[in-house]
């Protein structure tokens, strides 16, 4: 969930684009935009919305440059808000998702929206991921594929305290803070999938029961979204858990960017563009009841 360096732009830069076929799926029922043109729609988060794994990197043109603070907004496409965004029903108005954000910094992401008048009350649709890099992603990873099985379930449970403790009232706070300047819209929050297919105990860069510990992990991190989005009025949890099995690290048709010469490089560990096309946005328009505006 870190920006990737220059090297490793161009190292993923020849993946395929995985859309085709997908804009096909039909959208379940309401969120429906209160006029009769397509959904009014921002993205917020981290760099799963951001689209990070996926082959086109740039920087968000929302964010000035600061000389006293040079660290680009990284995005890539195309993510799954892209796909979305390629729906005749739904209009991309601001992707204010920056790779490495965590849920306590997407209050600042709101504020830039809502300055550039890009989130407010004809906001229809408002999705977002957050949380990995509050309970420190790669630090876990890091934990669980290159120490001890031990040594990972320490560092889950580290992670756990966190997402109970920091992440929850942060998470609570950014959807307020999105209601308090889209009172119409539908949030979706997202949660992480499984990163690891242990099922297909193939893969030599990790252990099975390591890759197991990390997955019920990223689980805890899923309740604490659940929990705090079931709380939120207007807010709608979408599981990706299910419609990203199978297609882990290890099986044979991964949905994940993973270069074993460079284990925990900063584009690892996300989704491709087909992770992205036939997981996330799949997983927005079954779950999220968005219905299409046009026949």
């Amino acid at each position: 969930m870190k920006k990737p360096s220059v090297h490793r732009r161009t190292r993923f830069g020849a993946l395929a684009v995985v859309v085709a076929g997908v804009l096909a799926s039909s959208l379940a029922a309401p969120a429906a935009a209160h006029d009769s043109g397509p959904l009014d729609y921002v993205a917020l988060g981290d760099s799963y919305t951001s689209g990070i794994g996926a082959p086109n990197v740039g920087v968000s043109p929302l964010y000035p440059v600061d000389p006293e603070n040079p660290e680009p907004c990284y995005q890539a496409s195309p993510g799954y808000v892209d796909v979305l965004d390629a729906r005749a029903d739904v209009e991309l108005t601001a992707n204010a998702a920056c790779s490495g954000w965590t849920a306590a910094m997407v209050p600042a992401q709101i504020q830039v929206a809502s300055d550039a008048g890009l989130l407010n009350e004809e906001t229809d649709l408002v999705t977002l991921t957050a949380g990995g890099n509050d309970v420190k992603f790669l630090d876990i990873l890091d934990a669980c594929l290159t120490k001890t099985v031990k040594d990972c379930k320490a560092a889950i449970k580290v992670a756990e305290t966190i997402a109970n403790t920091e992440v929850r009232p942060a998470l609570t706070d950014a959807y307020a803070a999105i209601r308090a300047k889209a009172p119409r819209a539908t949030i979706v929050a997202l949660g992480y999938p499984h990163l690891f297919s242990p099922e297909f105990a193939d893969n030599p860069y990790f252990a099975d029961e390591a890759a197991k510990v990390f997955n019920k992990g990223t689980d805890i991190l899923n309740k604490v979204i659940r929990d705090a989005a079931r709380k939120s009025p207007g807010t709608v949890y979408v599981d990706v858990t299910d419609v990203f099995e199978g297609h882990g690290i290890g099986s044979p048709h991964p949905w994940f960017v993973f270069d074993e010469r460079d284990p925990l490089g900063g584009v690892n560990f996300h989704p491709t563009a087909e992770g992205y096309a036939k997981g996330y946005y799949r997983a927005v328009v079954r779950e999220a009841g968005i219905r299409a505006l046009r026949n």
